[in-house]
């Protein structure tokens, strides 16, 4: 992608060498698809619905993540602008049943905001301690009648009881910067502008490995995904540490329910001709999930979520989006698809180590033949993009630029992400149920169930080859045995959080608590 009304000159080096390295990845791309096209030659129903999931899945995941790292090269700078005077603003925060430290360190944070704006508590959980703490940091609280609707609902409440021109969300676990709104506002001196997104950061990295790999695992997405769909002018909204119009969210008629309410109110703002800002700062840290009941929790709501709209508002508002904002949702929407495809790259393999029929296991090694390139120019591409692109986020390293752990706890997730596709499919509803914020450890042994059962199958099938090492090719030993290191991984990390004493119940909300006893103290 070249900028439009640029001379050739003035490509960077950095655009040239990304060009050449898609380019290199669209040469994989072709000859991993040159076996799809010598195996239809067999006709087989469930062959071509595998070739059409496979492309489809090709077409957005990877090449539009591709493109959208092209993109990034069009966004322009993000200069402060003057805050407009005469703008009144909102600040809310959602709460249903979190712990008041969590809840008092978003409040107070929000409160400390430099210029003129009213915080407000949005409590779900009617919580009368939480109640006397806004009333005590200078805050409003509001409540409603029922949570239908969930967040949603709870937002859409809080629209009919203020009035400020610009609302600004934050999740109950994200503590804003004194400059948030000097940072933000200024971009509403543009009348167009419907949202600001501010980038998510998670300042609990080093609270364990899951809490490592779940905030890594963001890295791709708030750094070159976003700031390439904001170089296209298709920034989706996150939900928290938001910026909307009041005027954008009546004109589709408030706030979009749903599993991923936030998603959906940002294709509707975009398809109602709202134009969107990504701001890759970090003025709002938040808490990634601690744990992998919470990181399995946060992961099947939003998966549930975002494949209805995938089934659902994308072909609604289709034609009414511009081609980029098409390649920019279908890139978000289908991320959870990894799941489903991680799980028929199992039972493929597992199909080849214990199949008798040796044209079985040399046809899917000639697979891995061709999924190897291209597996490959993703790895280096995206390192690229990392490198070059990673913004404000904590201190950039090979291990994490790699993505080794979120690449294992996401690859460990996809009973989730393939649960999450079927129910869609079923059409079976998902209860609402907020991110656990603290680690509990206590995550049912069937949730671990179909890793467990998987990780005994590949290990039984490679002990089947081990009298005969050269009956499997490098790339089926290795195929197969980074698949079980990655389930051993989790459990090992699933065991440990359930079964350990004397961890701390989240070190980052221990020292919350010690501030919100100090303050209540200091209080009396």
């Amino acid at each position: 992608m070249i900028k439009r009304g640029r001379t050739w000159g003035e490509i960077s080096s950095s655009e040239w060498r990304g060009l050449f390295l898609v380019a290199i990845g669209m040469l994989a791309f072709g000859y991993y698809f040159v076996w799809w096209l010598n195996s239809l030659r067999q006709p087989s129903v469930w062959l071509l619905l595998l070739f059409v999931f496979a492309t489809a899945y090709g077409a957005t995941q990877i090449l539009g993540n591709w493109a959208l790292y092209l993109a990034t090269h069009w966004r322009g700078s993000t200069p402060s602008l003057r805050v407009p005077e005469y703008l009144s603003v909102d600040v809310f925060i959602t709460a249903c049943g979190e712990s008041p430290a969590l809840v008092e360190r978003a409040l107070q944070a929000a409160v400390n905001m430099r210029g003129q704006h009213q915080t407000w508590l949005l409590d779900d959980g009617e919580d009368p301690r939480l109640e006397k703490m806004a009333r005590r940091l200078g805050a409003g609280y509001l409540v409603r009648n029922g949570r239908n609707d969930a967040k949603a609902g709870n937002l859409n409440a809080a629209l009919s009881q203020t009035s400020g021109e610009i609302v600004v969300i934050f999740d109950v676990d994200h503590a804003p910067t004194p400059d948030f709104l000097e940072r933000t506002l200024g971009y509403f001196r543009f009348p167009k502008i419907g949202f600001v997104q501010v980038m998510l950061t998670f300042e609990n990295h080093t609270d364990g490995w899951v809490a490592t790999a779940a905030a890594d695992s963001s890295l791709d997405f708030y750094n070159p995904t976003s700031i390439g769909s904001d170089g296209i002018q298709s920034t989706t909204l996150i939900g928290s540490n938001a910026l909307i119009r009041r005027a954008a969210l009546e004109s589709i008629r408030g706030y979009q329910p749903g599993l991923a309410e936030d998603l959906a109110t940002s294709i509707a703002l975009h398809s109602a001709g709202w134009r969107s800002v990504y701001l890759p700062e970090p003025l709002a840290p938040g808490y990634a999930p601690p744990d992998i009941a919470a990181w399995f929790t946060q992961q099947l709501k939003w998966a549930r979520g975002v494949f209805e709209l995938l089934l659902t508002a994308y072909p609604r508002y289709f034609r009414q989006m511009s081609r980029s904002k098409r390649v920019a949702y279908a890139v978000r929407m289908t991320y959870y698809w990894i799941g489903p495809v991680i799980f028929l790259h199992l039972l493929a393999t597992l199909l080849a180590l214990f199949s008798s029929n040796e044209a079985v296991l040399a046809n899917f090694q000639d697979y891995l033949e061709h999924l190897a390139p291209l597996g490959i120019a993703m790895m280096i591409i995206r390192q690229l993009a990392l490198r070059r692109w990673r913004r404000f986020s904590r201190g950039a390293s090979l291990m994490s630029n790699l993505q080794i752990k979120p690449v294992i706890l996401v690859f460990g997730t996809w009973p989730v992400y393939t649960l999450a596709w079927l129910m869609v499919l079923a059409r079976l509803p998902l209860r609402f149920r907020p991110t656990p914020k603290t680690q509990s450890g206590s995550l049912s042994p069937g949730w671990m169930l179909p890793q467990v059962v998987v990780s005994l199958l590949l290990l039984l099938g490679l002990l089947r080859h081990v009298a005969d090492p050269a009956s499997l090719s490098f790339l089926m030993w290795g195929f197969a045995g980074a698949q079980l290191f990655a389930h051993v991984l989790l459990i090992v990390q699933w065991l440990r959080l359930s079964f350990s004493k004397d961890r701390p119940a989240f070190p980052l909300l221990s020292s919350a608590e010690t501030v919100h006893t100090q303050a209540r103290s200091g209080s009396q």
